[in-house]
């Protein structure tokens, strides 16, 4: 899991201009994958994708520079270390990444720049912390949680961690980004589909079986971690049984509807059984792809989305849902036992919600996991706080994106807040909603909403005075 944080909001995407650039948090996005190295150390590469935009750009002696000191801070998982023990370091490194723009207003929406770093330690469960403490502004940052398995020391066959990318060549000399001849751009991001972009990604087998001179690897799309291969995107390929066997593969998303789906490699043997596997996620953005129908049989559209999840996804379902749900919902889905009743309330939740009655889809389910791609991405709080259950979060999947955003980070006579305004809230007309920082802590409550129902307070300018 990524845990961000904060001292300022990681802004929205908005129109580009020098006033952005030089207001906004910096939009970044962490990614690693594990590979063997020695029977000592095991190799983490980190990744980095910095939101051209929301960079802090300065007039230099040609158009501008913007510089980020950003220090990788990688140590043993807290949770593991005796009570009040200090965790050390394992690396602690600081680099000055530099970008430099002819003109901040040529900068593109989609426009982002990409890291990489390699780094060694033994194998171990650690905490990775990424600072970036631009000169002048707020830092942020963010602790994504590495297992760095023992990859040389292990019987038996595994499978490194898998990098997605937006391309892979060969490697010309000196490029930065090649593994095993190879040049891999990494993508942090993890989106993919929108404007025909293939899921691509790049893998290692370590001691695949040997039985004979070839194994089978199956590398397929997924809607869950441990799910099966979804119609058409499954790749079976036989590849040579050679101690380490260098995996790269793509996979044409762009018939695939909009969400949150699961790359997964598998390394069968002789028999056809599994003997190693990995997983990794990723985002698909196909607005005007819709939904695949229902090859279930007798079953509706939303029992057939629900039908083969096992106990993980459907809880992780149940809290989506509890963030839009009513209060009557919310104590549903408290008095639930067992998972066919999970599965029944979650297709009942969603066809309540299904207003267009256009089979084989689902447009109210569609467009809230479209937001929460989004606010997942934006709204993560100190303290493992995800997105979609942060009250900013919150209210941008129940109520969409804010007409205006008025942000008041640095205000020298008040705590740092933000006003949401919505033109047209259906029953509510324009409507307007307040969270505020009040403890300089990165974590917006909702303390003031004219819709009713939410939270009110009618002098909430005094409640974020300084």
């Amino acid at each position: 899991m990524t845990r961000f944080f904060s001292t300022t909001f990681l802004a929205l995407l908005i129109a580009a201009g020098p006033s952005v650039a030089a207001q906004s948090a910096i939009q970044f996005r962490p990614d690693a994958a594990t590979f063997q190295y020695s029977e000592d150390e095991s190799l983490v590469e980190v990744y980095l994708s910095f939101r051209a935009e929301s960079l802090p750009f300065v007039r230099a002696e040609e158009g501008y520079l913007a510089t980020l000191p950003t220090r990788f801070q990688l140590r043993p998982a807290s949770q593991s270390a005796p009570v009040g023990a200090t965790v050390e370091a394992v690396y602690d490194e600081t680099f000055a990444y530099r970008y430099a723009a002819p003109d901040t207003t040529s900068l593109r929406p989609e426009q982002v720049f990409v890291e990489q770093l390699r780094l060694l330690a033994p194998p171990g469960d650690y905490e990775l912390e990424v600072t970036i403490s631009p000169e002048g502004g707020s830092s942020v940052g963010a602790v994504l949680d590495i297992t760095l398995p023992n990859y040389a020391g292990t019987t038996g066959t595994a499978i490194s961690g898998i990098q997605l990318a937006t391309a892979i060549r060969q490697a010309m000399p000196d490029d930065p980004m090649s593994k095993s001849g190879l040049s891999i751009q990494p993508n942090p991001d993890a989106y993919f589909g929108g404007g025909g972009i293939p899921v691509q990604y790049y893998a290692e087998v370590y001691a695949p079986p040997s039985q004979s001179d070839e194994y089978t690897l199956l590398a397929f799309l997924a809607e869950s971690a441990s799910g099966a291969a979804m119609p058409g995107l499954e790749r079976r390929t036989q590849r040579p049984a050679r101690d380490v066997d260098i995996a790269i593969g793509r996979l044409d998303v762009s018939e695939v509807p909009s969400g949150i789906y699961y790359l997964r490699l598998v390394a069968l043997d002789e028999a056809n059984q599994a003997v190693a596997e990995q997983s990794k996620r990723l985002f698909i953005i196909n607005p005007d792809v819709a939904v695949a129908e229902n090859s279930m049989g007798t079953l509706s559209y939303e029992e057939s989305l629900f039908a083969a999840m096992g106990e993980e996804e459907l809880a992780l379902n149940l809290r989506h849902a509890y963030v839009i749900a009513t209060q009557r919902e919310r104590q549903q889905i408290g008095a639930l036992a067992s998972d066919e009743q999970r599965r029944s309330f979650l297709a009942t939740f969603w066809t309540n919600r299904d207003e267009d009655g256009i089979a084989n889809s689902n447009a109210a389910r569609r467009t809230f996991y479209e937001r929460l791609i989004i606010v997942n991405d934006r709204f993560d709080e100190p303290g493992g706080t995800l997105g979609f259950e942060s009250d900013r979060g919150r209210v941008y999947l129940t109520y969409g994106p804010p007409s205006e955003l008025d942000r008041r980070p640095f205000d020298t006579q008040f705590n740092p807040h933000e006003v949401w305004t919505y033109e047209n809230i259906p029953g509510e007309g324009r409507s307007v909603f307040v969270f505020a920082d009040r403890y300089n802590a990165s974590q917006f409550e909702l303390i003031h909403s004219s819709v009713t129902g939410e939270l009110s307070l009618q002098n909430w300018q005094s409640e974020v005075m300084r």
